[in-house]
């Protein structure tokens, strides 16, 4: 009897303890699902590249990579200065800044002036100097001899009575004319309308035996330069050392000649030229 009651209380008390762990996993809700956070890949880091003055640098100056430093910017601080893209300088020799430029500051392109551009002339031109177009005989221009930078000397040969100005006038009566150098050493900012030209101005008026220099000179000399080339044939030449002043008149040239004189005989008259 006693063996029949515990084995029934140990049959009820399994029961139980089954019945508790059913019941327990059916009243534990199932675990939520884990979900991985994908994270979002980090921008690249941009950078700009500009360039800054090392010391001040002087308007009309040509720079080199000597005069600046290289710096890279990130994009925020490159928008503050409006800089959207890598900066490029021309460093060429005939590239010169168009505004003074302070140690540690920016240079950016839009600082730079290249010939044609418009001002460039005014950048190339010394205090207190101006420029002046000189219209020129070419018969006597080599190529490529005289070009931009150079000084020339300005040879003038000139008539009482005849205007000499246009190239192609003949001269009839040569008394009094004579040919002396005119102006020294005067720099040349231009010549002609060749691409190849440092500077070429919108003068283009070479035709046929005539071509344009543009020359650096100072005020004073514009009146005597605008009579010149109304009046006289002027040639340009590089500057040279003479051993004496290269003033010529006709008899050095012609010699003996005296101009024309008048016979007049008893009867009659007559016209000899004295050219011997």
């Amino acid at each position: 009897m006693n063996s029949k009651i515990l084995f029934f209380v140990a049959f009820i008390a399994v029961f139980a303890g089954l019945f508790g762990i059913a019941n327990n996993y059916l009243t534990t809700p199932p675990p939520a699902p884990t979900t991985t956070k994908q994270t979002e890949p980090e921008k690249p880091t941009v950078t700009y590249t500009v360039w800054r003055a090392k010391d001040a640098l002087d308007k009309g100056q040509a720079i080199s990579p000597n005069d600046v430093y290289r710096e890279l910017i990130n994009e925020k601080q490159a928008h503050t200065f409006g800089v959207n893209k890598d900066i490029t300088l021309d460093f060429a020799a005939t590239t010169l800044l168009n505004t003074t430029i302070q140690s540690g500051e920016l240079v950016m392109p839009e600082n730079q002036s290249t010939p044609n551009q418009a001002g460039y002339l005014t950048l190339i031109t010394h205090d207190g100097m101006t420029l002046y177009p000189l219209t020129v005989n070419s018969n006597n221009l080599i190529n490529h001899y005289i070009q931009p930078g150079d000084f020339i000397d300005i040879m003038a040969i000139s008539s009482p009575k005849t205007n000499l100005s246009n190239a192609t006038t003949q001269i009839s009566d040569f008394n009094k004319v004579q040919a002396n150098l005119f102006m020294k050493h005067v720099r040349v900012l231009s010549i002609g309308n060749g691409s190849d030209d440092q500077v070429n101005p919108e003068v283009n008026n070479t035709q046929g035996m005539q071509t344009t220099v543009v020359i650096e000179v100072t005020p004073d000399d514009l009146a005597k330069l605008s009579l010149a080339q109304r009046t006289m044939y002027l040639e340009i030449y590089r500057s040279q050392h003479y051993r004496k002043n290269p003033d010529i008149q006709i008899n050095d040239v012609i010699h003996g000649y005296n101009g024309v004189t008048e016979l007049r005989g008893s009867g009659s008259s007559s016209m000899s030229v004295g050219m011997m």
